[in-house]
């Protein structure tokens, strides 16, 4: 599938029902996937692809969203989640999203959420429990 000239590769493994708050479910996803958007549009990448991978684990599912874009700084990849840590200019980025995808995933679902770089880009694992 493609969206607006992005690739975007999925990888259904999981099997198991977990409950969730949707809509905020959706704003983790979203920012996620803007994010990788803009640094795409940023580093002119060629062939952008955005892969979407789960997995179930002892515990419930890993979902691993990860794309081609570069990855993220190594000294920057501890500082990601913070509040108002931003690698975008001022009018483009408040450094809330990702502290409040976090926020989401650890506080109002329980789970983990991390990041690192993969292959060649940055790749977000969510770890949710049944």
């Amino acid at each position: 599938m493609t969206s607006q000239g992005i690739m975007i590769e999925e990888s259904y493994h999981d099997s198991k029902s977990i409950l969730m708050a949707e809509g905020e479910m959706m704003q983790v996803f979203l920012n996620i996937f803007k994010n990788a958007q803009d640094n795409f549009k940023e580093k002119k990448i060629q062939n952008p692809l955005i892969m979407i991978e789960t997995s179930d684990t002892k515990e419930g599912i890993m979902i691993e969203i990860s794309d081609n874009g570069g990855g993220i700084k190594e000294d920057l990849l501890s500082k990601i989640f913070d509040p108002y840590f931003s690698t975008k200019d001022e009018k483009n980025g408040t450094g809330l999203g990702l502290y409040m995808s976090k926020t989401i995933i650890e506080k109002h679902h329980e789970g983990l959420f991390n990041v690192s770089n993969k292959d060649k880009g940055a790749c977000f694992t969510i770890t949710l429990k049944t």
